[in-house]
């Protein structure tokens, strides 16, 4: 009995000590895996502290205290981390960390957009109802045409509406008597203080359209310039008029193509999303925005990519360092970001 207690004891003895050795490896790899995910976090977050100095160093950034500098950086790295994930996926758009990557986006869109529709007075009808797209329209760049003045930049303040009517009228300008003019957007954000509009707080093309008309035109940049905050209104001679303006059929692309085709004009967006915000290059397409109407931009013209996919050329207000050279390319055809929902523009 006794012998037999003895064999068992010294066949159980190698499996006591293996088991305690297994023990010790797991131990010892666990706490080995934690250091090395410690490590590799450590340094993920001392690449993203390189990448965001070198970030404010590219845009001039620099905060009140360590503190705000924390919480930009905190901001930053999940801007960048949004968008380093975008860009592995192979969408049509490239995302960048532009100068707005500090920022949330809730915070974006209360400083850089402010499109707000509200009743208007334009007049009923489509000039371009008839109007039929030819073969030598399949594509428009009213820039080559000489009818867009360069791209500029609203700044902190959320009067998209006023530069995107001011475009649209230096257009319709440059068509009718051949002369490029850069016009005042501060004049429209200043005295233009009436059919739903709110200066930095955001506005409406069509009642700056009707505030030139009521006031008999509107003046230059360079004679009433930006400021990016709202000011007293000044009594200054205008140099460009217009007659009335009209509103393009809603939710139809092709007649939003047929006054493109004739003359840049406003439109409404949704400009407040995230692949927006970052937008760098390529075709923006509507799995990068909504359908809601928050920004105000200006279509410039059209065309087609080498994929024969069609796209819009917008011109947005938010300086060169935005998007390709303060323009985008917005997929055309789809309803992309609510591009056909609400867009306007002025009668010469």
């Amino acid at each position: 009995m006794t012998s037999s207690f003895s064999n068992k004891l010294m066949t159980m003895i190698p499996l006591l000590i293996l088991a305690v050795i297994s023990m010790a490896n797991c131990v010892s790899y666990g706490h080995a895996t934690r250091e090395v995910s410690t490590a590799g976090s450590k340094s993920g977050d001392a690449a993203m502290m390189a990448r965001y100095k070198m970030w404010m160093v590219e845009y001039g950034r620099t905060y009140e205290d360590d503190a705000e500098k924390a919480h930009r950086f905190q901001v930053f790295k999940a801007n960048a981390k949004f968008i380093d994930r975008s860009n592995a996926e192979g969408k049509k758009y490239v995302l960048g960390t532009n100068k707005f990557a500090d920022l949330t986006a809730e915070e974006f869109a209360a400083m850089y957009t402010g499109f707000k529709p509200a009743p208007s007075k334009k007049l009923a009808g489509f000039k371009y109802e008839n109007f039929t797209l030819s073969d030598h329209d399949e594509q428009v760049d009213w820039r080559q045409r000489g009818a867009v003045t360069g791209v500029k930049n609203q700044g902190q303040c959320g009067c998209c509406w006023a530069f995107s009517a001011v475009c649209a009228v230096e257009g319709m300008n440059q068509i009718a008597t051949g002369n490029l003019v850069s016009l005042s957007e501060q004049q429209l954000l200043d005295c233009a203080v009436y059919g739903g509009n709110q200066g930095c707080n955001g506005g409406f093309m069509d009642s700056a359209f009707q505030y030139i008309i009521d006031n008999g035109g509107i003046t230059t940049e360079d004679a009433y310039q930006y400021s990016a905050a709202e000011g007293t209104c000044q009594s200054v001679q205008p140099v460009v008029t217009i007659n009335g303006y009209q509103d393009v059929p809603s939710g139809d692309e092709g007649a939003l193509a047929s006054a493109v085709t004739n003359q840049p004009v406003s439109v409404g967006i949704d400009g407040t999303s995230s692949p927006f915000q970052f937008y760098q290059s390529g075709m923006m397409t509507g799995d990068g925005c909504g359908a809601e109407m928050n920004h105000a931009v200006t279509a410039v013209g059209y065309g087609t990519d080498e994929n024969g996919d069609q796209y819009w050329i917008l011109k947005n207000s938010w300086g060169t360092g935005w998007g390709q050279d303060g323009y985008m390319m917005l997929q055309r055809g789809t309803g992309a970001c609510g591009i056909s929902t609400m867009s306007s523009y002025p009668i010469a």
